[in-house]
């Protein structure tokens, strides 16, 4: 995996970056003014990686560093291929598998517990809504609690009523059958036929009412069972919610002891970094271990609990449903089991943390090559012999391990390591091109050689021996410079680094050849672009001539918030955003666009053209190769309006022909008045034909159609009806990164002149055809 971009929450002066993408050819360099940050966000992704911290990242109101690293997955390899998915929806599924790319969080809960997980918004909106249905339930629970204890209060009620009429019912029955009796007997009894048939008649009608009350008795009975059902119910309900009451009650007082626990743990592990005597940190460190268990058996209890809590909370909201209790109790075992196969997000993020890449920091000068080492140290990994990483790195570069020491013939041996320090000569001297003197170039050297009688304790011992050689001396690597030791440092590690394909590597480099000179740090820049392929690096710099002006993609700028307060908050702005960085901080950008001009021959004998800028000096140079001119005009960049009568006034010196040409602005027709006035003084009439102003372009770039301004200049659509230079102006963009883009867009897709819009050639012919009559007037 390789990483694509970073967020940074809280450390240092950083509160937020925003997402900010690195260059995706794995060199991205951060530009800006000390005290601004890019040392921050390189050990913000050390700390990532390292997950550790110090107490001096974090910031005063005490808010903990967040950082997220988004990695893109190589070749054909998916999230899938190191995720068990199994268990989630088959459409979540379906969409994590497509990811080429995902992003991984590491938070700090405190200054030494941070937790690591999988930031992914399908796969965290996934979790989120579990527990936002967790929170529902636990929402529904609640409020039907309330309800349920009014919806008793009316039950009971209900029930009561149910259980008097029910009394009542059989209390006329006995009642109405107790008359029926006395009517039999009566019926018995009756000494006449008419007696009879009136006692007769009554019991007929008492026995009808018997009926009737017995009837009624049924149907008060079976109200009152049904009282009694719904009562039931309502109690089986009010139960399972006092029972999700009671475990919620669980949960949080073992989240408090945890965090009780928690607490006298950091503050004994605390105690104990401070603790100097002896038996003091055997005390302490017995307590520990017994903070440590007692936490950890509150967990594991958090845990359970937690686990039976929702299962409690989906059993209620299945009975509040209307489900039996068997049957909801059988169903959210289920539903849980399969919750609980989940991997966590953190579990997700642990994983894959296990295969992204390995991030170093170089130190400088952390391990110089040194004058000599023991064989023994090297082959036994004695990582505190001195010079041991320089060593094993160079040793790694040349392909050597302990079996090219077993090679018994010395001759052999000998002839064998001439060769190779032959080969690994060449291959530095690509990459270092400085000469001792005008061509005299360094040469890396070592040879096996063995302790002699004045080392008794090491007699015979084999020992490797270090030259940095040229034609003039044989030096030790301490003799040499501190520019030439530190780049050897820098070639050996960046080599060995990205030789080993085990796991894939991001280098963090701060300030890279500061001691070197600016070629040597162009050399610097070449190992980069070399090793790209195997490694990926990320530097800070203030230095020029380690940033490519035809890869600006590769740029982030770090400043404040408020240039003026070293105390405001860090941006950071990738390559997207470059045009809204402040020119302090592109400053490295604005030197480059000068310094590449001193590459070149400007000053000819005739037909020289000074302009302003380096800004205008960069679109006239490129449109005139374009348009044929190539060698017939000599553009000559000024430093700005004020700065011209000073390049004037040299070439006027050094006698040769040249012209002035000036933007259609106040500034630059008072620098005409100002330069008939002095310069050409006492010749005004020979200042009208070699000063002219750019009639109607106040800018250069307005010399572009607008069309042509947003395909070559801007690079993106947008709605211009205003001037150009007024649109440029009014954006905040930076002139001097539009011109570096549109220098690219022009020699990366092989533009010509007639891919310009017509209102463009027309007027880029009509100037140059107005300088060519200028620089041809003696």
């Amino acid at each position: 995996m390789k990483i694509s971009a970073f967020q940074i929450k809280n450390y240092r002066s950083i509160v937020d970056s925003g997402r900010c993408y690195l260059s995706p050819d794995y060199i991205t360099a951060l530009i800006g003014q000390n005290e601004s940050g890019k040392t921050s966000v390189l050990e913000a992704l050390r700390s990532f990686y390292e997950g550790s911290i110090t107490d001096d990242v974090l910031r005063s109101d005490l808010t903990f560093p967040e950082i997220t690293c988004t990695f893109l997955f190589e070749d054909k390899s998916r999230p899938s291929d190191y995720l068990n998915l199994s268990g989630f929806p088959d459409e979540l599924q379906k969409a994590i598998s497509s990811k080429t790319e995902i992003s991984i969080t590491r938070k700090w809960l405190d200054s030494r517990k941070n937790i690591i997980a999988i930031n992914e918004p399908d796969i965290t909106s996934f979790f989120q809504n579990l527990e936002q249905e967790r929170s529902q339930r636990e929402t529904g629970i609640t409020n039907a609690v309330s309800e349920l204890g009014k919806q008793a209060e009316l039950s009971a009620r209900d029930m009561e009523s149910a259980e008097n009429m029910v009394s009542d019912a059989r209390s006329d029955l006995n009642t109405i059958y107790s008359r029926s009796e006395q009517l039999k007997r009566a019926v018995n009894k009756a000494k006449t036929p008419d007696e009879q048939i009136t006692v007769q008649q009554e019991l007929e009608t008492c026995l009808k009412q018997l009926s009737d009350a017995e009837t009624n008795l049924k149907e008060r009975l079976i109200n009152l069972e049904d009282s009694k059902t719904k009562m039931q119910i309502l109690a089986e309900k009010i139960t399972v919610c006092k029972q999700v009451q009671e475990f919620s009650a669980r949960v949080m007082a073992l989240n408090e002891e945890l965090k009780d626990k928690s607490s006298l743990l950091h503050d004994a592990e605390h105690q104990y970094e401070f603790c100097t005597s002896e038996r003091e940190l055997k005390t302490l460190s017995k307590r520990l271990d017994q903070l440590k268990d007692g936490r950890n058996l509150t967990a594991d209890s958090l845990d359970e609990q937690t686990i039976r809590y929702y299962i409690r909370l989906r059993v209620a909201e299945k009975v509040l449903a209307g489900k039996k209790l068997k049957d909801a109790e059988q169903e959210a075992v289920h539903e849980q089991d399969v919750e609980n196969s989940y991997p966590t997000v953190m579990e997700m993020g642990a994983a894959l943390f296990k295969k992204v890449p390995l991030f170093e920091f170089f130190e400088d000068f952390s391990s110089l090559l040194p004058n000599k080492i023991d064989l023994e140290d090297l082959l036994s990994e004695n990582v505190h012999a001195e010079g041991y990483k320089a060593a094993r790195n160079f040793l790694y570069v040349a392909g050597l391990n302990a079996d090219f020491f077993r090679e018994k013939n010395h001759r052999i041996l000998k002839q064998k390591i001439e060769n190779l320090n032959s080969e690994i000569t060449i291959d530095f001297q690509d990459y270092w091109r400085q000469s001792v003197g005008k061509d005299d170039k360094i040469r890396i050297h070592f040879e096996l050689e063995h302790y002699d009688n004045t080392h008794p304790e090491k007699s015979g011992k084999p020992y490797l021996e270090f030259w940095i050689k040229d034609k003039q001396e044989r030096l030790y690597p301490k003799q040499r410079s501190r520019g030439v030791r530190w780049f050897l440092s820098f070639y050996l590690e960046l080599k060995a680094t990205a030789k080993s394909n085990s796991v894939d590597r991001v280098m963090l480099i701060d300030e890279p050849g500061l001691s070197l000179h600016a070629r040597a740090q162009e050399d610097v820049l070449k190992v980069f672009e070399d090793l790209r392929e195997n490694l990926q690096i990320i530097y800070c710099t203030h230095s020029p001539n380690l940033i490519d002006l035809k890869k600006l993609y590769r740029i982030i700028a770090v400043q404040r918030a408020r240039d003026t307060d070293e105390k405001s908050e860090t941006l950071i702005l990738d390559a997207r955003s470059l045009s809204e960085a402040s020119s302090d901080t592109l400053s490295p950008i604005y030197a480059l666009m000068g310094t590449r001009l001193n590459d070149r021959q400007f000053v000819f004998p005739r037909n020289n053209l000074i302009v302003e800028d380096a800004v205008t000096f960069h679109y006239l140079d490129v449109m005139a190769r374009l348009c044929g001119l190539e060698g017939q005009v000599h553009f000559i960049p000024s430093n700005g309006t004020d700065n011209v009568p000073s390049m004037a006034n040299v070439l006027f010196g050094w006698k040769v022909d040249f012209g002035i040409l000036l933007a259609d602005t106040p500034a630059g027709a008072g620098m005409i008045d100002f330069l008939k006035a002095t310069t050409f003084y006492p010749h005004p009439e020979f200042s009208e034909k070699k000063i002219f102003l750019m009639q109607g372009y106040p800018w250069v770039e307005d010399l572009f159609s607008t069309i042509d301004l947003k395909r070559f200049i801007i690079q993106q659509r947008a709605g211009i009806t205003i001037r150009n230079s007024e649109y440029i102006s009014n954006n905040n963009l930076s002139r001097i990164i539009l011109a570096s883009s549109f220098i690219s867009k022009i020699q990366k897709e092989g533009v010509q002149f007639n891919d310009f819009d017509d209102e463009t050639k027309h007027n880029f012919e009509n100037l140059f055809a107005r300088i060519k009559t200028m620089t041809e007037v003696n």
